[in-house]
């Protein structure tokens, strides 16, 4: 199918904008092991910071990747790092997800200072590591959709000072063009303790440092099967077999028929974004003058952010919940993007992408072990620091001999309440459409 030339460049490619500094490759790849003392199957965010904490305490880590490294999701998100402020969206609905005594709001406020802690580790990586990824501390603005939904921003607020003092404050609708160049939103809150990174060049400084570490990587190595228990695994691969004492799967949006037990208590969701051409300078500095990322709350929302030097919108949402081609998705994003900016409708998109992204039913990350396998999955979209956080929690268990000092290893992960389901979201396409018809509803109301 032909694309709109009134909507894409003439140079767009169908691939990630951040692939033109840090394509995915091979580099540091070396020949699977006879034997390993932790093997990590997936070499995302997850995977390497777990291979790292460990190689780094002496321990031999091994991560296996069946495609080149910086392949998923982690070189294709928005480089968004929210530090726990969208965190327990959906634990008020969940009753038993508290253990030990622990009442809802206590351990969602255990869990939201982790989280934030999340923000300090990729800084310390980032310091520690010489990762150059364009980390800026330059927070956050999150948008009301509707004034209904502005009416909580108040508490919602507080709450974040409360437990993390994130420095949140609540502009009004009149006040919110002091944050973004639009019109759209309801008002929204400002969170100082937020950040953005450029995430195909954090992946890359997380390999290197991996590599440099004394982590073993090896690429386009597809692990078949998994047998035996903990301290004495059998892991059959694409390029042999491999003993391991201890394996942790780190596959979050990605995981498969290998972990059919994780597989059916995860929600794959397809992530799009687009990258724009480079806009006039006026316009490109006035669109989000303080260099925050943007995030919102319908059901079905957008986020997005100006690329790292400053010419170029990042625009991503659920354009659609399943992978469609570039020229579905791609329009579709632009008319989102066009909705917030009309400035912006003259604007042709360069290039376009998708990834997938690892729901829970609670909405929440989990860490823990399945049939002797440890695992952390799920970041429901805030997989740049929580994914590294958890790799790196999964490890110091590992480290610890079993021991975690993480809420996150009090929860379980919850089964998706569908009957017969398996890990293929046949029922996507149905709920998205529910839930824009929702957003919608809702706006025309007001």
């Amino acid at each position: 199918m032909a694309l709109d030339s009134d909507l894409f460049h003439p140079d767009y490619v169908p691939e990630p904008y951040w692939w033109e500094a840090a394509r995915p490759g091979t580099d540091h790849a070396t020949d699977l092991p006879a034997s390993t003392e932790v093997l990590i199957v997936g070499s995302g965010y997850a995977g390497l910071s777990a291979a790292l904490e460990l190689a780094r305490n002496g321990r031999t880590a091994t991560v296996v990747e069946k495609d080149r490294f910086g392949e998923g999701a982690s070189t294709r998100n928005g480089g968004g790092l929210s530090a726990g402020i969208n965190l327990g969206k959906g634990i008020s609905g969940t009753p038993g997800q508290a253990s030990k005594g622990e009442d809802h709001a206590k351990l969602i406020e255990r869990l939201m200072v982790e989280s934030a802690a999340s923000l300090d580790l990729i800084e310390t990586l980032v310091a520690r590591e010489n990762i150059h990824c364009h980390f800026e501390k330059t927070g956050r603005f999150l948008g009301a959709y509707t004034a209904q939904h502005f009416e909580g921003f108040q508490a919602k607020a507080e709450l974040i000072n409360r437990v993390t003092d994130a420095g949140a404050t609540v502009l009004s609708r009149a006040e919110q063009r002091a944050e973004i160049a639009s019109d759209f939103y309801h008002g929204g809150i400002v969170i100082k303790k937020s950040a953005k990174l450029h995430p195909a060049l954090f992946h890359k400084g997380l390999l290197e440092a991996a590599h440099r570490a004394g982590a073993r990587l090896c690429a386009e190595t597809e692990v078949s099967g998994i047998e035996g228990t903990a301290g004495n695994f059998t892991v059959r691969t694409s390029r042999g077999e491999c003993k391991a004492e201890q394996v942790i799967i780190a596959t979050n949006g990605y995981t498969g028929a290998l972990t059919p037990g994780l597989r059916k208590r995860l929600i794959p969701v397809a992530s799009h974004i687009i990258a724009t051409e480079k806009l006039p300078a006026d316009l490109a500095a006035s669109l989000i003058p303080h260099g925050r990322t943007i995030s919102e709350t319908p059901r079905v929302l957008c986020y997005y952010r100006m690329s790292p030097d400053g010419t170029r919108m990042i625009y991503g949402g659920r354009a659609r919940f399943t992978q469609v081609g570039p020229d579905v998705s791609g329009s579709l994003l632009h008319r989102m993007m066009t909705d917030r900016f009309p400035q912006l409708k003259g604007t042709k998109i360069t290039h376009s992408w998708s990834g997938l992204v690892a729901f829970t039913n609670d909405f929440l990350p989990h860490m823990g072990q399945e049939k002797g396998l440890h695992y952390c999955l799920g970041c429901n979209g805030s997989g740049v620091g929580m994914l590294t956080y958890l790799g790196t929690q999964v490890a110091q268990r590992i480290l610890q001999g079993g021991r975690a000092n993480t809420a996150y290893a009090t929860l379980d992960l919850p089964k998706v309440p569908v009957p017969f389901y398996d890990g293929r979201p046949w029922f996507l396409p149905v709920v998205g459409g529910y839930y824009r018809w929702l957003d919608k509803r809702d706006r025309r109301r007001e």
